[in-house]
């Protein structure tokens, strides 16, 4: 099995550097053209299913990706609960919760910022979407679009990293990565690739 992940394209939220989290917010010009870009690069694939955080950045970008199907809303891919610092700019949150950020930025086990999530539920949600994967879609290959940090957290499950799963490596907008699931095994067969965004990458705000 094959399972082709693609971060959504940039919003203005992005682009602005103000942290999203699970708030809805949607592609801008340049995001949407990204998406294209994506579906230029992955025209010709045959997805079995194209599976999508539900909202609506992920959703617009899967769509545009593989018009013909549409993408099955999941919530369970949705991106991190950042709860009080969404709509925040990373400056207002530094004055407003200097100690949160202090152990968001150190990876402190068990952090959850005010009103939001832990990095063990995200990464819960992502392992239990990834694992119930191969029994749906054996031999097949599979469309997933979702956000900057569950991503990453599916990287975690794939390579079976133990404690906190990690800030990095880098997920750009509208990158493509892949998992290929073997004999029983999750191996990482590539990670962040731009190379179809010609001009049009973009490294302003993961979460």
């Amino acid at each position: 099995m094959i399972v082709t992940v693609v971060r959504h394209g940039q919003t203005v939220a992005n682009e602005t550097n103000t942290i999203q989290g699970q708030s809805d917010t949607a592609l801008n010009p340049l995001g949407i053209k990204q998406a294209h870009c994506v579906a230029k690069r992955l025209q010709g694939v045959a997805f079995a299913a194209v599976y999508s955080s539900d909202l609506s950045r992920a959703m617009d970008t899967a769509r545009i990706i593989a018009p013909e199907q549409e993408p099955i809303p999941t919530p369970g891919l949705r991106e991190w609960n950042l709860g009080a610092w969404q709509g925040m700019s990373a400056q207002e949150v530094r004055e407003r919760f200097p100690g949160e950020l202090e152990a968001f930025l150190n990876d402190r086990p068990g952090l959850c910022v005010t009103g939001g999530e832990t990095k063990s539920e995200v990464y819960e949600r992502a392992a239990g979407f990834l694992r119930a994967l191969p029994a749906k879609h054996a031999g097949q290959h599979v469309l997933v679009v979702s956000h900057c940090g569950l991503i990453r957290a599916l990287l975690k499950e794939v390579m079976a990293v133990s404690g906190p799963w990690p800030r990095q490596p880098q997920v750009a907008n509208a990158s493509i990565s892949r998992f290929v699931f073997d004999k029983g095994v999750w191996q990482l067969a590539c990670w962040n690739d731009t190379a179809h965004l010609q001009g049009l990458e973009s490294d302003r705000g993961n979460y």
